[in-house]
């Protein structure tokens, strides 16, 4: 029984200007010294390569030239992980927020953003089989059904059809066979958490084929709202995918899919330390996992989508390829901004993101000369509207502002783009190659906005209306040399640029924002990486490791403005320029065929070089962390495969842990927030967090039942994850969660 997982570990290095020629040169001594050693013993048994497909053919994951992380479709199941979130634990130098999936936030190499309102994009791209799944709202997608996942860090735009600056994640799904086939599962946890999924895989012909998933999950909540009584934090999630695919004929096969999520969630945006307007401390819910406000936090989420996928091979060995695709993502989101069991203000947002995608794809034959390359068109058109009101509430009057009366925005943008794209790759000798990628993007954006502040009172935002366009293009290009420095090792070198486009600031903003604009530029990035990949001992040792050097210029940020007297702006500006520079570390071994360990490292160094007025003293923020930057991250697993004779079964023993070192959460890079009645408190920094899981599983030897008993956080490790203030300056924490652990069956027919 083969099982592959992957995982993160790391330590801090001592970066400077030789920083990664020095660690690459140390390495290929030694990993060529190593590779030469391979005892002859444990060469009698071959394990699989791992294939990916990120430049859009199937290749040896050690002969691509580019930092990728696989997670397949073995480690979901034996990690029991079930959404993108979760992800990050195993993957280094990658991060997902877990407050909201209203502003999720994926970081790679720590640059990372949500996309809180529709005129600011994420630098993260998340796919499903190809097709961008759009913004903040959509990213935190349940793992249904999947075959791998695969993680590419550094800019991706010479690989995808959508624009990323930090990074892509590719769902990738389990397609239709010819093969009559299915599973049903059930999971029940404490926290009430109850999991249903089930999957078929319909024949209907020779060469056509319909599959159907699908999954239910539901946990209470483990926050009291001791005003309504009501747990929030909980979980709640319905989703499926329906595919079809046929070989339409010899040439031509045609893949269709729909999916759909939904969720409806008492949530959790962080809990008060501080009462409303940071004077003191919050004396209303002092106690962790308890909060005091007048109702609770709700986010409804419904994302759906679907995809025509067209592949014609060609006799001469070419391959063109038409992915069409439509996604819709609505959301709504009510939260209490004053965090208190005042009714001062409350916000409602409502936001919509519709959009259209066409892709061609010009694939040359493989293996069929020195010279290879993917051609590729890219149409986007994407219709956000967002309607927000900040709502007085029935006390607002102790704040100067008649209650019932409310702020709001409401507008639309509009983006329109396209790319030309081309990944071409050239074999020099048997040992060594280069390629080349180019990416030409035009983008246009309109936006129809008005803001109306006249009733915020305190709060002072603006009144107005924006009606402006934009366009951004950009030529982006990465060249790479990769040498194969033995059978078992190669190395490669390689530069890549992107850019992001700009956007608007359609946010609760001042009238001075207003008067000087609320737009704000697009932001470049030049990544240089080194690289080492090698597979040792017939497979048995895989050891993947990258050093990078990333610089962006007019560099995004998205900050809160502390505005004095209780109140806050929101402000997206261009810092003038960013760096991030590390290290990533990736090995799985097998020492023996029933043992597999996994490890991974994070190493990170992240600073702005200069962001004039960055600081809330409105001095320039240069030699300061990005914000949720972590200096260090990295994983461990371990997993034991026994004979169950009895049962006729075998029995998995599993356990994972996972490690994150502290960061900034603003960019002022602070630790302490001093109240106005001068008592200090922790914010502005995360602590280093430790988290174990295990699992243990009883699998029938014919493959078909499972039974596995399962916990996470075993240790119930409850430190702060992330803190933030809000529109009054309250200051708020959110903790990881609580020690889960259940039990799961799953039947395979």
């Amino acid at each position: 029984m083969k099982i592959k997982h992957c995982m993160n570990t790391s330590v801090r290095p001592l970066f400077n200007k030789n920083f990664l020629t020095t660690v690459i040169i140390g390495l290929l001594t030694s990993q060529t010294a190593w590779a030469q050693q391979t005892p002859v013993a444990q060469q009698d048994e071959e394990y699989e390569i791992v294939v990916v497909t990120a430049q859009k053919r199937e290749q040896n994951l050690s002969e691509v030239p580019i930092s990728i992380s696989t997670f397949s479709a073995e480690n979901i199941n034996q990690t029991g992980i079930t959404q993108l979130a979760e992800l990050s634990d195993f993957i280094p130098n990658v991060s997902v927020s877990r407050a909201t999936d209203f502003t999720s936030a994926i970081t790679i190499r720590g640059v990372g953003a949500n996309s809180r309102n529709i005129g600011f994009d994420t630098r993260v791209g998340v796919y499903l089989d190809g097709v961008y799944l759009g913004q903040s709202p959509a990213l935190n997608q349940e793992l249904l059904d999947l075959e791998r996942i695969e993680v590419l860090r550094g800019p991706q735009g010479t690989l995808f059809g959508k624009n990323t600056v930090a990074g892509a994640i590719n769902l990738i799904s389990k397609k239709p066979s010819d093969v009559l086939e299915g599973k049903v599962g059930a999971s029940i946890g404490n926290m009430g958490a109850r999991e249903f999924q089930g999957q078929v895989n319909l024949p209907l012909s020779d060469n056509t084929a319909i599959k159907f998933s699908a999954s239910k999950l539901d946990r209470d909540g483990y926050v009291k709202n001791l005003l309504s009584g009501n747990d929030m934090a909980e979980r709640d999630s319905l989703a499926y995918r329906a595919q079809f695919r046929s070989q339409l004929s010899d040439n031509l096969e045609l893949n269709f899919s729909y999916d759909k999520t939904e969720t409806d969630r008492l949530s959790m945006l962080g809990e008060a330390i501080s009462d409303t307007q940071g004077i003191s401390l919050n004396t209303d819910s002092p106690n962790k996992d308890e909060v005091a406000i007048t109702f609770d936090t709700l986010e409804e989420r419904d994302i759906s989508g679907g995809s025509l996928d067209l592949a014609y091979h060609f006799e001469n060995g070419y391959d063109l390829k038409s992915i069409t695709a439509y996604r819709d993502t609505d959301i709504f989101y009510r939260n209490d901004s004053d965090y208190s069991a005042a009714d001062l203000l409350a916000i409602e947002y409502s936001d919509q993101y519709k959009q259209w995608s066409q892709e061609f794809q010009l694939i040359s034959p493989q293996d069929q000369g020195a010279f290879d390359y993917v051609a590729g068109l890219y149409l986007y058109q994407q219709d956000a509207h967002s309607r927000r009101d900040a709502i007085n509430g029935a006390q607002s009057f102790l704040l100067g502002n008649t209650p019932g009366t409310h702020v709001f925005s409401d507008g639309d943008v509009t983006t329109d783009s396209y790319a030309l794209y081309f990944n071409s790759g050239y074999d020099l000798n048997e040992q060594s190659s280069l390629a080349l990628g180019l990416r030409y993007s035009d983008e246009d954006k309109e936006v129809n906005w008005q803001l109306d502040g006249s009733e915020s009172g305190i709060f002072g935002i603006g009144v107005g209306d924006v009606m402006q366009n934009r366009n951004d293009s950009h030529l982006s290009y990465a060249l790479s040399f990769n040498h194969a420095i033995n059978k078992q090792l190669n190395g490669y070198a390689k530069y890549s640029t992107g850019f992001k486009s700009g956007g608007y600031n359609l946010d609760f903003v001042t009238n001075s924002d207003l008067a000087a604009g609320i737009d704000f530029a697009k932001e470049t990035v030049g990544s240089a990486e080194l690289g080492l990949k090698g597979n040792f001992y017939s497979n048995r040792l895989i050891v993947n490791m990258a050093a990078f050097s990333s610089q962006f210029k007019d560099y995004q940020v998205n900050q809160f403005i502390d505005l004095g007297n209780g109140s806050s702006s929101i402000s997206i500006r261009n810092a003038a320029e960013a760096k991030t520079q590390g290290l990533e570390l990736e090995m799985t071994y097998r020492p023996i065929s029933n043992l597999e360990i996994q490890a991974s490292a994070g190493l990170l160094d992240t600073q702005y070089d200069d962001f004039p007025g960055g600081l809330a003293s409105g001095e320039n923020a240069k030699g300061n962390d990005l914000v949720n930057a972590p200096k260090n991250n990295f994983s461990f697993s371990a997993q034991y495969i026994s004979e169950l004779a009895a049962l006729n079964a075998d029995i998995i023993w599993r356990m994972d842990l996972s490690h994150s070192a502290g960061f900034f959460t603003t960019v002022d890079n602070v630790k302490t927030q001093v109240l106005r009645d001068g008592t200090p408190v922790s914010f502005g920094h995360v602590d280093t967090i430790t988290l174990v899981n295990a699992r243990i599983g009883i699998l029938g030897q014919e493959g078909d039942w499972e039974v596995y008993f399962w916990g996470r956080n075993l240790a119930n490790v409850r430190d702060v994850i992330d803190n933030r203030k809000d529109f009054f300056g309250t200051v708020t924490n959110n903790y990881a969660e609580p020690r889960t652990y259940g039990v799961e069956i799953v039947y395979n027919f």
